[in-house]
């Protein structure tokens, strides 16, 4: 009986609420920290998602070079000594708003705000001080069990609680918090991106405003200047008779002055209205040149596909032959409007993107073409160079990758002398 009311104590005990943060969990979200900091502040840090640390030894024993360098400034960061008092909210706000203020922190690495905040939601802060309390309780009842010998023991089992065994998150919960990490970063590199073209915007319009103000105030000073000479040169005159040959000498040089400053204004506004016009010029010029060059690369391929349909021509005993034999075209990127931009008969460095094949000139199949030299260019620019005729996951997402792999070829079609997209090309990086 005795051995009973120390279990229930026990179980007591345990079921009070007393949550403060230890040293351990301390260093595991500063630890969860320094890891999302170090993956969003260089690009090419994506090993860091491959393993998860739970202490600062951990992580600093499978950092690259760029990484260990970049740890430097995340430890220059003062870290609070007053954290036992601490609840979770306040563990959260620190690591996920507070430490990211800092201005020794590198901008990019600061998108991992959202990161940071989703992982250490996720830890579960212990009772140390519930835990203390277990021990002395367990200790003391103990002792009162040991100088009260009851007539029946129980059971060991009846007298000693079962300890709980730690839970295994499943695959499902894994599944989720990969998910939700990835939601987060789309969330982070959107917000980036618009802060990107933000300032980009503001760099470009201030540059405008600069020298709208340069020339106000040239102008403003002019005016000022031109007034304080006419009024210095109006006091004599004023004065003096009109017969008077110092006076008609100081007359012709205020007329010069008026002369003069007139000419300049009249200059100033003609170096306004030129330079806009300038501008404007330029503008136009940049647009007609990217249409001039899309209608070259398309005439180049309408060009290429007659000269293949001549020699088709003038072979027809061949022709017969293999007529059901598939054509291979090597096209360029794909513009704007869905069309590809050239087409060769042979691979062509620096221009050719996908390789496409057609039995009836068309319509055929394509896929990006299987060569190191295509992928480099591409994985540089996915945007440029993949998002018009294809489809991934992520297509702007290639940091580590080397190679494209093509998981369904697209379908394009041969109109108005040009080969333009049906359907995209589904591929993914390695």
């Amino acid at each position: 009986m005795i051995k009973r009311i120390i279990a229930s104590v026990v179980l007591a005990v345990f079921a009070i609420p007393v949550f403060a943060v230890t040293d351990k969990e301390m260093e595991e979200a500063r630890t969860i920290t320094a890891q999302a900091y170090l993956r969003y502040a260089n690009d090419g840090s994506g090993y860091l998602d491959d393993f998860k640390a739970t202490t600062m030894s951990q992580l600093e024993s499978k950092l690259k070079a760029k990484e260990k360098e970049n740890i430097k400034a995340f430890k220059s960061v003062k870290v609070p000594s007053d954290y036992a008092s601490w609840d979770k909210a306040k563990l959260v706000e620190f690591w996920g708003v507070t430490f990211f203020t800092s201005p020794n922190l590198a901008e990019k690495g600061k998108v991992a705000r959202s990161r940071v905040k989703q992982r250490i939601n996720a830890m579960t802060v212990a009772a140390p001080a519930a835990k203390e309390a277990v021990k002395e309780e367990v200790k003391t009842a103990s002792s009162v069990s040991q100088e009260v010998k009851p007539d029946a023991e129980p059971s060991p089992a009846e007298a000693t609680p079962k300890a709980e065994e730690p839970s295994t998150p499943s695959v499902a919960e894994q599944i989720q918090e990969k998910q939700e990490d990835i939601l987060a970063d789309q969330d982070a590199i959107a917000r980036d991106t618009e802060d990107r073209q933000y300032k980009k915007e503001d760099s470009g319009t201030w540059i405008y405003v600069l020298v709208l103000v340069v020339l106000i105030g040239v102008v403003v000073w002019l005016v000022v200047f031109a007034a304080n000479m006419m009024k210095k040169q109006s006091e004599p005159l004023e004065r003096s008779g009109a017969g008077d040959s110092g006076n008609a000498s100081q007359a012709r040089e205020n007329a010069d002055l008026r002369k003069q400053y007139t000419s300049v204004k009249a200059a100033m506004e003609e170096y306004k209205a030129a330079f806009e016009e300038s501008q404007a010029e330029n503008k136009r010029l940049r647009s007609d040149i990217k249409s001039l060059k899309e209608e070259i690369a398309q005439l180049k391929g309408v060009q290429e596909e007659r000269r293949v349909a001549s020699e088709s021509k003038n072979a027809p005993v061949r022709q017969n032959v293999t007529r059901n034999a598939a054509t291979e075209l090597y096209l360029g990127r794909v513009n704007g409007r869905g069309l590809f931009v050239r087409a060769d008969r042979r691979p062509n460095p620096g221009h050719t993107i996908y390789k496409l094949e057609t039995r009836d000139g068309l319509v055929g199949t394509f896929h990006v073409l299987d060569m190191p030299e295509v992928a480099d260019m591409a994985l540089n620019n996915p945007v440029e160079y993949l998002s018009g005729g294809c489809t991934a996951i992520d297509i702007e997402d290639t940091a580590g990758a080397g190679s494209i792999i093509t998981e369904n070829a697209g379908t394009a079609m041969f109109e108005n002398g040009a080969w333009k997209v049906l359907r995209k090309s589904r591929i993914r990086f390695e």
